[in-house]
């Protein structure tokens, strides 16, 4: 019997290339470049809004979740429902958390078993070596779910020598936390493997009762590259994760709210990837790369029968670059298989037992032209997809520097197909729609970038605008059965508004960093009117500062999301209602003291006010926390 490592298909993603050339750079100069691209491009030659998170920034944060540091940047929100481990929902520009690519070190690990959304609580802080975010339609280069963007998490280490890392954390909620890092640096091979493991009791998500909802998450990580000669190279990656989080049941015939309940979910993770990279020569590359990512929930709750969902991902993906000085071209070719696993019991809504495949193989290329001052970019895809008609996305960027200035604009036309879930359902109510059509969005952005008092403050002005055509309300009541199905929306959503950010480093000790955004996001109502989309905030901010002595150092930090609708199942008429959620804002301060090169003492402080708030209706947050830890570094 194969083991999963051998029995890894994958996908064969463009970033390798750019991969390989970040680790063998400094950090400082890896962060400069955008590898969500198909071609390494750096940020100053980006034609869209970029926004990158480096390991220092993760440092002086001190932050545990990816979410945190998502809710600092620009266009983005998130909605939680409860404390540590529950399911969270991260959008980009008001898009829906399945219409946003994310990637681990070029793999997609979106979970085709969990309706193609990538839930955020199984992966920590602890490896990760920056986060690129790139906001827009992306769907040109990586398919049907980047249609809003791309977050690409890269583990990949970028030492040329040998280090270790642990650290232990203690706090609030009866929480536990233990990693450790290895790294192996040299000329021909660097190699990382981590380890991660997260124990909470968490907290009540429920407005009543007393029952906490806790999170136990191991994962295993290996993550390298191995140079054969000058002109051949070998990536791979290999995560696994074992996640149980608690959750409670909805109370259907009287509240419709969250009350007490020992339910649970297991899951399983497996996310591996090889690829192979030849360099011909400094005109002409290649590569060839394959990736599996498999995951695996098992869910107890109401039904005496675990609840069983399963997702698996096969990719295989041929490139070819052509690098001149001015004129780039790459060329993928790209084929898919996605097969969905449900297990279940049989209910009067319908019988949740079912295998289902889809296959796609896909052709894509990009244009680019790089000047002194000019950049330009076009891109296009034709997919061939087995459920659906055939699909065309396409996309279009310019680039125009001067010394301290850049403009910049794009234009795409992104498909995103539905989910299994949205077209087969989902267990106990939610009745699938099969004759779903595929999602349509055109999406355009104007923005400039620049530099002010003498290099000391970096700022990013943006307006966007998508128009959304089919969307799906994945949660439309049916009066005939009394259970919940999707449908496409008539008429056209509309996304538009305003992000800005802005960077300011009065020395090396101090620097500021602030954002804002503006989202007007609304849908036609089936009456004809449009009507704001749920849990998209109107207004979110956030600010963050950061102060350095020589052994220690100090970060504040605090993000505001504004008033947002959300919809309310109540178990009497109207069945479905809006409800308006109040606006909250989270503050944190966290800080570390260099012992000696050896060891580090860290501390922090979670939603300091201890503001009582909810991110999705009737699921209650966690109040104050606080966590003690040490890191070693030899």
């Amino acid at each position: 019997m194969q083991s999963p490592i051998l029995r890894a298909s994958c996908m064969a993603l463009s970033i390798s290339l750019v991969l390989n050339q970040a680790i063998a750079q400094p950090a400082s100069q890896a962060i400069e470049i955008i590898t969500v691209s198909a071609t390494p491009i750096s940020i100053d030659d980006a034609g869209s809004s970029v926004s990158v998170i480096s390991r220092q920034d993760i440092l002086d944060r001190n932050a545990a979740s990816v979410q945190d540091l998502l809710r600092e940047v620009p266009g983005f929100s998130v909605s939680q429902q409860g404390s540590h481990g529950a399911v969270s929902q991260v959008r980009i520009r008001g898009a829906e958390a399945n219409q946003v690519l994310v990637l681990i070190n070029g793999i997609e690990v979106n979970d085709l078993a969990q309706g193609s959304e990538f839930d955020f609580s199984q992966i920590s802080t602890n490896d990760i070596e920056r986060i690129e975010i790139v906001r827009g339609p992306q769907s040109a280069l990586w398919g049907s779910d980047a249609m809003a963007g791309v977050i690409h998490i890269i583990t990949m280490p970028n030492t040329d020598h040998g280090s270790f890392d642990a650290s232990i954390e203690s706090g609030s909620f009866s929480t536990q936390r233990a990693t450790f890092s290895a790294n192996h640096g040299s000329s021909r091979h660097q190699a990382k493997f981590s380890v991660d493991y997260l124990d909470s009791d968490g907290t009540n998500i429920a407005r009543s009762g007393s029952e906490d909802d806790g999170l136990e998450n191991l994962t295993l990580s290996l993550a390298g590259r191995y140079a054969t000669s000058d002109n051949l190279s070998l990536t791979y990656t290999i995560r696994h994760t074992d996640k149980t989080s608690e959750f409670d049941a909805i109370d259907f015939f009287t509240t419709g709210l969250p009350v007490d309940a020992n339910y649970e979910t297991a899951s399983k993770y497996l996310y591996s990837g090889f690829s192979v990279n030849h360099f011909i020569n400094n005109t002409f590359d290649h590569s060839l790369k394959v990736s599996r990512t498999d995951t695996d929930n098992e869910t107890s709750a109401s039904s005496p029968d675990k609840e069983i969902t399963r997702g698996v991902r096969d990719s295989f993906r041929y490139q070819f670059n052509y690098l001149g000085d001015t004129n780039r071209l790459s060329l993928q070719i790209e084929h898919q298989t996605e097969d969905y696993e449900q297990r279940g019991t049989a209910s009067f809504f319908g019988d949740p037992n079912q295998n289902l495949e889809a296959k796609t193989d896909s052709f894509s290329s990009e244009y680019r032209y790089v000047g002194d001052r000019f950049n330009f970019s076009l891109s296009g895809r034709h997919d061939n997809n087995s459920e659906f008609d055939d699909a065309n996305s396409w996309r279009m960027t310019g680039n125009f520097k001067w010394p301290r200035a850049t403009l910049f604009a794009s234009v795409g036309e992104s498909i995103k197909n539905p989910t299994f879930t949205e077209r087969f359902g989902f267990y106990t109510n939610f009745i699938g729609n099969p004759d779903l059509e595929p999602e349509v969005s055109l999406h355009w952005e104007i923005g400039a970038r620049t530099s002010l008092l003498n290099e000391k403050v970096d700022l990013a002005l943006t307006y966007f605008d998508a128009t959304l055509e089919n969307e799906i309300n994945g949660f439309i009541f049916d009066f005939g059965t009394g259970g919940y199905t999707s449908g496409n929306i008539d008429g056209e959503s509309e996304r538009k508004g305003v992000e800005m950010e802005l960077r300011y480093a009065q020395s090396e000790k101090i620097d500021l960093t602030a954002t804002y955004t503006y989202l007007d996001a609304t849908q036609p109502e089936f009456n004809g009117s449009d009507v704001t989309e749920v849990r998209r905030p109107e207004h979110t901010g956030s600010l963050t500062m950061n102060y350095r002595w020589s052994q220690a150092g100090l970060n504040f930090a605090i993000s505001y999301t504004g008033t947002q609708e959300d919809d309310f199942f109540p178990p009497f008429p109207p069945y479905q209602e809006r409800v308006q959620l109040k606006a909250f804002t989270l503050a944190s301060l966290s800080g570390y003291y260099n012992v000696n090169q050896l060891v580090t003492v860290t501390a922090r402080i979670e939603n300091i006010t201890d503001e009582d708030y909810e991110q999705v209706y009737g699921f209650t947050s966690p109040g104050i926390g606080g966590y003690l830890g040490f890191r070693l570094k030899w």
